[in-house]
């Protein structure tokens, strides 16, 4: 497991934990996921800068649904535990992207003290098929930090940086998932 912290110009951090699930446990997580009835939905990410949404193919998880993927049960997830203290998980969802999405930068929370989890579940990712997230200052003037879609990876970030996903190209294959959590 390999860990990096990255302290933001506005004083909050970004955690990237890589190697945290090995590829037997993901590919489990990945048949679940696969289980899963996803529908198109309004994804709010536009909202900090255009104040309008679209649509994105994802599915809520209800808190029995976060439970019985088991993320929280698997022995590596104390080292996500030291970074979350107390806080606990309050909502969790799924998004698969196809390279046909507009995303926008966004928050997950506004409250102090909130934690975002963004995990990578894919077995195989190609650099060149791009797929990052991307933060950025509370003042959307400079990058902060671009997380490369790695499978296995996990990033923990403060709810009110902002970021936003970059879609795959047209080169992937199949979906870029990626589970979200926030927790307070």
């Amino acid at each position: 497991m390999k860990q990096e912290i990255i302290n933001t110009r506005d004083g909050l951090k970004i955690i990237v934990i890589d190697d945290l699930f090995n590829f037997n446990d993901r590919t489990l997580m990945m048949n679940i996921i696969y289980q899963c009835q996803f529908s198109f939905a309004t994804s709010w990410d536009s909202q900090v800068t255009d104040f309008k949404s679209a649509s994105t193919l994802g599915v809520q998880w209800s808190k029995e649904q976060w439970d019985n993927f088991g993320l929280e049960r698997h022995p590596n997830w104390k080292n996500v535990k030291s970074h979350l203290d107390s806080r606990t998980q309050q909502r969790a969802w799924i998004n698969l992207h196809t390279g046909r999405e507009l995303y926008r930068y966004h928050v997950d929370h506004i409250q102090p003290n909130s934690m975002s989890m963004l995990f990578y579940p894919n077995l195989k990712w190609d650099p060149d098929w791009d797929g990052q997230t991307i933060f950025k200052s509370k003042d959307l003037k400079n990058i902060e930090y671009c997380s490369e879609y790695v499978p296995g990876r996990m990033v923990l970030f403060d709810t009110r940086i902002p970021h936003k996903a970059v879609h795959p190209n047209y080169e992937a294959v199949g979906f870029r998932a990626i589970i979200n959590a926030v927790f307070y």
